[in-house]
């Protein structure tokens, strides 16, 4: 039996290494890239500073790959948010709003851009902050028109101008 299987293990592996693999590697990541959708939602830059006045709230995110780059914004009960997207910036319109409450945002949020992609977020609350609360860490998921979905890991603060 032991003399079968071991004889069936030589055969299989005589077999993989006469087998051709005629594909250029090169090509073939080639191949697979060009069957990608064109991903414009990953940032390439970020948004510039954004003020509140006194009594306003915000919700300010950045990127959990590069934390560099501060990527969303919303202003609290405003219904609209920037969102660094490729080159230029996007401005999102909200559409909904669910999951649990904290400050003045929910936890799950939804937005569609002009051009209609929609741009949704699931934010999990952390510690309190004098004048807001930071964002363990979160999620933002992109669908383009085509139906692809791309999705940037986040984290950030809600905050709040007292003075």
């Amino acid at each position: 039996m032991i003399r079968l299987l071991l004889a069936a293990l030589g055969l299989s592996f005589l077999l993989i290494g006469c087998q051709s693999n005629d594909v250029d590697p090169t090509e073939e990541r080639a191949r697979l890239l060009a069957q990608r959708p064109a991903i414009d939602s990953v940032p390439s830059s970020a948004l510039g500073p954004q003020a509140l006045l006194t009594g306003e709230c915000g919700l300010f995110l950045w990127s959990q790959t590069d934390v560099s780059k501060f990527i969303f914004y919303s202003k609290a009960l405003s219904g609209t948010a920037l969102f660094a997207q490729g080159e230029t910036p996007l401005a999102l319109t909200q559409i909904a709003a669910g999951g649990d409450i904290f400050g003045q945002f929910n936890t799950t949020l939804g937005y569609l851009a002009d051009d209609g992609r929609e741009v949704s977020l699931d934010l999990v609350p952390g510690d309190l902050l004098e004048g807001g609360q930071r964002i363990e860490s979160g999620m933002i998921n992109v669908r383009d028109r085509e139906g692809w979905d791309t999705k940037l890991p986040v984290l950030g603060v809600r905050a709040c101008q007292l003075e």
